[in-house]
């Protein structure tokens, strides 16, 4: 029986990084193949930029209910159950939104897919942030690739789709695929082992007259300034995700199915950019990749909002996409690095991250009514100073 219990902690300690990579390749591909056809989804529901970030700010309002009690879930329930119940609900939700029959539907079924997709992200950068911290090497910018690669393929699907015509029965069809192939992984999750915090509290709990550690719960100051960095990268790959596609279509009357490839392109520099983020951050640092990744996609921006060419403005995604790729990553890492915090830094850094979906896309909307859509892009950029300036709080905490 002890060689059993043995066995099977060794199992847990040790990992299952390719169910993870799958679990996030999952994700990025059900929410690309349907953000790549965020044109039609506008026209079909015959919604003005105003209306239509309106009704995307829904996916956020969900994610953002959920995600603050997900490391609670985990620890109640575990990673495996917590993410095929978050993926199944999530990839269903986004298959949703082709049947929308108007703009205020649309926000509704964003709303109910947001709050599983929210879970779903923590959970799956909780377990892989364990398996990083378990194998004692950078794993996270490789997961966050599989996502990309997941997001390249989704994109793709959504801009044949749309170059062939194809309507929007193409979206519940690529949820539903998305389904199959997370599910198929996530039967080979290891649960994360219990929070160290939680352990700490249960033998605090244990010990007569001791007072429990406080400022468990709540939000600390690094969490704050990670959290802020990790936001102004959401904001970036956000607007992407919800007007990259729009912008070509409507400011540089590009055809559809070239918005569609040039958010392919994006998600294709993503996916490369983590793919070298581990090296990468071996050698030059979380911090350092950081900044000059700011850089890069702040410049990627004002290039394709500024200079009216198709072919600058595929360069321009690349570049957008390259610089912002292995931010999201590197700061979940740094959170999960955070002494005494847990699976709980995670959700909280994630949870101020998906602020920028809460505020970004209705923002944007509403600026694009006033100004243009490439003016009301520059508000990236902004924030894009903001994550240059904090990118230090990425530093790793673990002694090499």
């Amino acid at each position: 029986m002890q060689d059993t219990t043995a066995g099977v902690r060794t199992a847990v300690r040790g990992g299952s990084p390719g169910a993870v990579a799958l679990v996030f390749a999952a994700s990025g591909f059900v929410m690309a193949q349907t953000l790549a056809r965020v044109p039609a989804l506008r026209d079909h529901v015959g919604a003005s930029e105003a209306e239509l970030g309106l009704a995307l700010v829904g996916g956020g309002i969900g994610s953002l209910l959920a995600m603050p009690h997900t490391a609670r879930l985990i620890d109640r329930f575990g990673n495996r159950r917590v993410t095929a119940v978050a993926l199944v609900l999530g990839s269903l939700g986004w298959g949703s939104v082709g049947f929308a029959p108007n703009v205020w539907v649309l926000a509704g079924l964003l709303i109910l897919a947001g709050a599983p997709v929210g879970v779903w992200d923590v959970s799956m950068n909780i377990q892989g942030t364990r398996v990083e911290q378990q194998r004692s090497r950078t794993l996270m910018p490789y997961l966050h690739a599989a996502f990309s690669a997941g997001a390249v393929l989704g994109a793709s699907l959504g801009a044949l789709a749309a170059w062939q015509g194809v309507g929007l029965m193409q979206v519940p069809l690529g949820g539903v695929l998305g389904l199959l192939v997370g599910l198929a992984a996530v039967r080979h999750f290891i649960p994360a082992d219990p929070p160290d915090d939680d352990l700490q509290q249960r033998d605090d709990q244990r010990q007569p007259g001791a007072q429990p550690r406080r400022g468990v719960r709540d939000i600390t100051g690094a969490e704050l300034l990670i959290g802020l960095v990790c936001l102004a990268a959401a904001l970036a790959e956000g607007a992407a995700n919800d007007w990259l596609a729009l912008l070509l279509v409507d400011v540089h009357q590009a055809p559809p199915g070239f918005g569609a490839l040039a958010f392919t392109a994006f998600n294709v520099t993503m996916l490369i950019g983590r793919l070298l983020g581990g090296p990468a951050t071996t050698r030059w640092g979380r911090a350092h990749l950081a900044r000059v990744g700011g850089v890069l996609a702040g410049t990627g921006i004002l290039l394709i909002t500024l200079v009216p060419s198709l072919e600058v403005a595929l360069i321009a995604a690349l570049m957008w996409g390259l610089g912002i790729s292995t931010v999201f990553p590197a700061a979940i890492s740094a959170a999960g690095e955070i002494p005494g915090r847990g699976n709980k830094a995670i959700g909280v850094v994630s949870t101020i991250a998906y602020g920028a979906f809460l505020f970004g896309a209705p923002t944007i909307g509403l600026l694009a009514e006033v100004f243009g859509l490439d003016r009301a892009l520059w508000l990236v950029v902004g924030f894009l100073v903001l994550l240059v300036v904090l990118a230090g709080n990425l530093r790793s905490r673990v002694s090499t």
